[in-house]
């Protein structure tokens, strides 16, 4: 890590995801957080900028494995943990040993690799090297979501293509669902195609009559600020 973003001290925090009939939680998304303030925007577009995106998307990764399995005081079932991680990180020779270090071998199947949409990374989807990672991942035990689904045109073609375990639907989606019955459609014909073979996220709930609506629809899993804002791990688990 170069000297700038050394100065940043990136740490995780955890934002739920839920159950939306049960309110159990489901997982918890690590999102990245600076000492500094900066926004993670800004510091991943630094390092990509400055060469050391691998780097930070490593490290960030492992700063959050770290405090989830250590502070995580569910006995009896370990909620899925969801880290980011951008498509050159999956491609880069050296992530395969990085990811299935003795550090976290024991939780790979807890582990879901949320791979992100970036434009500057749109043209790796199409590298085939990409479905190779992807399935020797999954054979370690991880599992695998797309995010941000819905965002593009293109997303739709990954869903068929890589298989994902897990889809989440990008935000548009849960905002003002209730309200816009085309978005009802849409989140409607999702929950069917991922009936059978692929788990549902709806992000961006944020208000208790899109949440009505998700629930109508038979959306299964939920994330937004309506079910838990970022933040330390032990004070979301006080949320349950």
């Amino acid at each position: 890590m170069n000297v700038a973003l050394a100065k940043e001290l990136p740490y995780p925090v955890f934002q739920p995801l839920v159950h939306l009939t049960t309110g159990q939680f489901f997982g918890y998304e690590a999102l990245l957080r600076s000492s500094t303030h900066h926004s993670p925007e800004f510091l991943f577009r630094t390092a990509r900028a400055e060469g050391h995106l691998y780097e930070l998307d490593t490290l960030s990764m492992k700063k959050a494995i770290e405090s989830y399995f250590t502070n995580v005081t569910f006995f009896d079932h370990v909620p899925l943990l969801f880290i980011n991680v951008f498509p050159s990180t999956l491609l880069n020779p050296a992530f395969l040993s990085f990811i299935t270090a003795g550090l976290f071998q024991s939780w790979n199947s807890r582990i879901v690799l949320e791979i992100n949409e970036a434009n500057e990374e749109d043209k790796m989807w199409e590298i085939r090297l990409l479905g190779q990672k992807i399935h020797e991942l999954r054979q370690h035990g991880f599992l695998i979501a797309l995010d941000d689904v819905g965002s593009g045109a293109a997303s739709l073609k990954k869903i068929v293509e890589y298989e994902p375990d897990i889809v989440k639907l990008d935000r548009y989606f849960g905002k003002q669902l209730s309200s816009m019955p085309n978005k009802q459609k849409l989140v409607s014909l999702f929950v069917q195609y991922c009936q059978d073979q692929t788990q549902l996220v709806l992000e961006g709930i944020e208000e208790p009559e899109d949440l009505s609506v998700a629930l109508a629809l038979g959306v299964p899993v939920g994330q937004g600020f309506l079910l838990g804002h970022p933040g330390p791990l032990q004070a979301t688990q006080k949320r349950r």
